[in-house]
């Protein structure tokens, strides 16, 4: 990647103070101003917009859950200002001045960096601490990958999918990590068709999910994302072959 694309989602004060955050950026970067936040491509990691941004920014403020308010791991190649607070323009040019630099096709938050500063934030931290980190960038808090690296642990094929009677077949697209912090193999991703989506509307949560004629894994389906998909995750033995099964520390 060449030159990355960042699109502006929204107006006010927030969005002009990270436009002027990026025009002194020295990498090369196109700013485009985005209408709405639409679909994120997995396949080629830009953005549906007319533009194809690479990345987004919007004025939005982030989902309950997410990490600094600026990032959430759900979603990749996205970022929060709500605020024109210094810190928070600084930390997320910084996030995107390292993509750049990196060569990098997307940018996510790490789930267990996350998951520690939920912890933290909920034992009744997190004001003074969140001060501190927004003043600091750290990248290592960050998944900088490109397609050609990432796709090599990535599962995506057809599954069967049951819910107590039901069994349906879909298109899974998953990959997975072991968590430092529990020992255990978690993975996630997106389900589609409107057959699991059907499913799903249904009340449906807890799964078997069957790849190949392998062995059940236990699943859930946690939400319909925006653009009709189904976010997928699991706990353990994933329902794809693993190069290495030792990762699979405890079930």
């Amino acid at each position: 990647m060449s030159v990355l694309g960042v699109g502006l989602v929204g107006s006010g004060p927030a969005i002009a103070a990270m436009r002027a955050r990026l025009r002194r950026l020295p990498d090369e970067i196109e700013i485009a101003d985005v209408a709405t936040v639409g679909e994120f491509d997995v396949t080629c990691d830009e953005w549906d917009n007319r533009e194809r941004s690479h990345l987004l920014i919007t004025s939005d403020p982030a989902p309950d859950g997410s990490y600094l308010g600026v990032a959430c791991s759900r979603q990749a190649n996205l970022f929060h200002v709500g605020s024109t607070d210094s810190s928070i323009v600084d930390y997320v040019g910084a996030a995107i001045d390292e993509m750049a630099r990196s060569g990098a096709t997307r940018v996510q938050v790490r789930v267990p960096i996350e998951r520690s500063w939920l912890r933290y934030v909920r034992a009744g931290g997190g004001e003074l601490k969140l001060i501190r980190k927004l003043k600091r960038f750290d990248a290592s808090d960050y998944d900088y990958t490109s397609a050609d690296i990432r796709d090599e642990g990535i599962y995506d094929g057809s599954v069967v999918i049951r819910h107590e009677e039901d069994e349906i077949t879909a298109r899974i697209r998953v990959q997975g990590y072991l968590d430092p912090l529990d020992g255990r193999f978690h993975w996630a991703g997106i389900a589609f068709g409107d057959q699991v989506r059907a499913l799903k509307d249904a009340k449906a949560s807890s799964v078997e999910v069957l790849a190949d004629g392998g062995e059940p894994a236990q699943a859930r389906l946690t939400e319909i994302t925006p653009w009709g998909t189904v976010r997928i995750t699991g706990t353990g033995t994933p329902p794809y072959p693993l190069e290495d099964a030792e990762l699979l520390v405890r079930p």
